[in-house]
C-alpha cells in the first residue's frame, strides 16, 4: 500500500510539475505580450513618424520646385498614409490658423487617399498645439508631442510631428499626426487571442501532463513489480524500461544485478551445502574412529595409534576448511591489510616446490621447474606463497598419467614476470573456464585428487591477485591439459 502510493506520489509530482512549467510559460508570454509589446509598437510607430516626417520635410525644404517634386512629394504622403501617419500644411491667413490636406493643394480630389485622417483632428487643437511647441523650442527645427489624447473620453491618443517647411509655394507648418487607436484594436485582439490560447493551452496541458506522467510513472510501478515478484522468490522475472533511454539503462542494470543476485544466490546455496559437507564427513569420521577407539582398539596400541591418527587427519581437515573460509572472507571484504615488500619471486617458487617433496615421493609425481635466477617483484609475500602453492596443488590434482607438471617462471622483454604452471590433464571447457575460480567449483568433477583441499584454493587465488592488481588467468585445452599463469610487475632497482 505505501509503495502504491508513493508511485501516486510519483505521477502527481511529474503532473503538477508539468503544469507549474506550463504556469511559468504562459505568465511569462503574458508580460512579454502585455507589458512590453504595447511600449515596442508605440516606440515603433514613434520611430516611423520621425523617419517620415524628416524625409517629407527634407523633400519639400527648397529653392525650386516642379511637377516633379511635386508628384514625390505625393508619394511621399500617400506611403505614409498607408503606415497610419496623415499629413496636414498648417499656415495663417487673415488672422485664422488654416488646417489643410496636401491632396486637395496638390492633386485632384479623385485621386485622394481614402482617409485624410482620424476623425475630429482638423477641428481640434493639435495644429495650434503644434505650432505652440515649435515656437517655445525656437532652437529645434522640429517638435514631437507623444501621449496626446483628444476626444470627449480623453482615450483617443496620438503622436505629432511637427516642423516648419519653406519653398517657392510657401511658408508654413508640416505637422505628421500618428493615431495609437489601430494599435490599440490590434493590441486588444491580439490580447483577446491570447487569453484564447492560454486558457486551451492549460486545458491541453492538463490533460498532456497526465498523459506524460503516466508513461514516465508507468514503467517504473512495473520495475517495482517485477523487483517485489523477484523479492519473493521469481527469478524469471525481466525487468523491462519501455520507450526512455534512462529507462532502459536502469532496467538493463536491474536485469545485471537480478543476474548477479541469482548467482549469489546458487553460490550461497552450493557453499553452504558444500560446507556442510566438508564438516560432516570429518565430523562422522572423528565420532566414528574415536567410538571405536573407546569400544574396540582402546587397549591395542596399534590400532589405537592407527583409528588416532586418522581422528588427527580429519581435525586437520576441518581446521584447513575453517582457515579457508576465514581468510577467503578477510580476502573478499578487505578486511586483511597487505604488507608489500621486496620478494625474490624466484627463491619463493623454489621454496614452495620443496614443499611437495614429500608428497612427490609418497605418491609418485613430478614437478619440472624452469625458474629464472633472481626476479624480483613487490608483493605481499605470504599471500603470493599462498597463491602459487594453490596454483601448484590444483595442477598436481588434474594433471595427466605422466603425473607431471612443469613450473615455469621467466622475465618477459616488457618487464614482466611470467609465472606458468602446465599439467597434462584433461583440460576445461572454454564455457567452465570462468567457472573454475568460484568456491568449490571442484565438486562438479568427480576426479579424485591426490592433494587435500577444500574447495577454495582457486577462489582464493582469484582474490588475493586482484587485491594484488595482477594479471592471471588459465589458458586450456580439452584432452591436451591447462597452463595457469600470473604476470607479475618487476620491481626496478630504484
Amino acid at each position: 500500500m505505501k509503495r502504491l502510493i508513493n508511485l501516486k506520489q510519483l505521477k502527481y509530482s511529474i503532473w503538477m510539475y508539468y503544469i507549474i512549467y506550463t504556469l511559468v510559460i504562459v505568465v511569462v508570454f503574458w508580460v512579454l505580450q502585455i507589458v512590453f509589446l504595447d511600449s515596442f509598437y508605440q516606440r515603433l510607430r514613434y520611430n516611423n513618424l520621425v523617419k517620415s516626417g524628416n524625409e517629407i520635410a527634407s523633400e519639400m525644404n527648397v529653392s525650386e520646385v516642379d511637377s516633379t517634386l511635386i508628384e514625390e512629394w505625393v508619394n511621399s504622403y500617400i506611403e505614409a498614409n498607408e503606415m497610419g501617419i496623415y499629413s496636414y500644411f498648417v499656415y495663417h491667413e487673415n488672422d485664422q490658423l488654416v488646417v489643410e490636406s496636401p491632396y486637395s493643394k496638390f492633386i485632384a480630389s479623385d485621386v485622394k487617399p481614402e482617409t485624410n485622417g482620424p476623425k475630429g483632428v482638423k477641428n481640434s487643437s493639435i495644429f495650434a498645439d503644434a505650432e505652440a511647441a515649435l515656437l517655445d523650442n525656437a532652437n529645434s527645427n522640429d517638435k514631437y508631442i507623444c501621449d496626446y489624447f483628444l476626444g470627449n473620453d480623453n482615450k483617443t491618443q496620438f503622436c505629432v510631428y511637427a516642423t516648419k517647411v519653406s519653398n517657392p509655394i510657401g511658408d508654413f507648418t508640416l505637422v505628421m499626426i500618428s493615431s495609437n487607436q489601430e494599435a490599440s484594436e490590434v493590441l486588444s485582439l491580439v490580447q483577446y487571442q491570447l487569453l484564447v490560447v492560454i486558457v486551451l493551452a492549460l486545458i491541453l496541458s492538463f490533460f498532456l501532463a497526465l498523459v506524460v506522467a503516466g508513461k514516465i510513472s508507468r514503467p517504473i510501478q512495473n520495475m517495482t513489480d517485477t523487483a517485489r515478484r523477484l523479492a519473493e522468490g521469481n527469478a524469471e522475472v525481466v525487468f523491462k524500461g519501455n520507450s526512455y533511454e534512462e529507462l532502459n539503462e536502469l532496467a538493463e542494470a536491474m536485469n545485471f544485478t537480478k543476474e548477479g543476485l541469482v548467482k549469489a544466490n546458487s553460490l550461497q546455496r552450493d557453499l553452504l551445502a558444500n560446507v556442510s559437507h566438508d564438516l560432516k564427513t570429518p565430523l562422522t569420521m572423528i565420532k566414528a574412529y574415536a567410538e571405536m577407539i573407546r569400544d574396540i582398539s582402546g587397549e591395542n596400541k596399534q590400532k589405537r595409534d592407527l583409528h588416532t591418527n586418522v581422528i588427527i587427519e580429519e581435525a586437520d581437515r576441518l581446521a584447513m576448511l575453517v582457515n579457508d573460509i576465514l581468510n577467503l572472507s578477510k580476502l573478499q571484504n578487505n578486511t586483511e591489510i597487505m604488507e608489500y615488500t621486496a620478494v625474490n619471486l624466484s627463491e619463493l617458487t623454489e621454496r614452495v616446490i620443496y614443499r611437495f617433496q614429500n608428497f612427490m615421493a609418497e605418491k609418485g609425481y613430478h614437478i619440472e621447474s624452469y625458474i629464472d635466477d633472481d626476479l624480483f617483484t613487490l608483493c605481499d609475500e605470504q599471500k603470493i606463497e599462498q597463491v602459487i602453492y594453490n596454483l601448484i596443488g590444483n595442477s598436481l590434482n588434474y594433471t595427466g598419467r605422466d603425473k607431471t607438471v612443469k613450473v615455469h617462471l621467466h622475465k618477459k622483454d616488457n618487464g614482466i614476470l611470467l609465472l606458468e604452471i602446465f599439467d597434462s590433464g584433461k583440460g576445461i571447457s572454454p564455457e567452465q573456464i570462468s567457472e573454475i575460480w568460484e568456491r568449490y567449483y571442484r565438486f562438479a568433477d568427480t576426479h579424485q585428487r591426490p592433494v587435500k583441499g577444500t574447495g577454495l584454493g582457486l577462489s582464493i587465488v582469484k582474490t588475493i591477485l586482484q587485491n594484488h592488481r595482477l594479471k592471471f588467468g588459465v589458458i586450456s585445452k580439452k584432452g591436451i591439459g591447462s597452463n595457469f599463469f600470473v604476470e607479475f610487475k618487476e620491481m626496478n632497482d630504484d
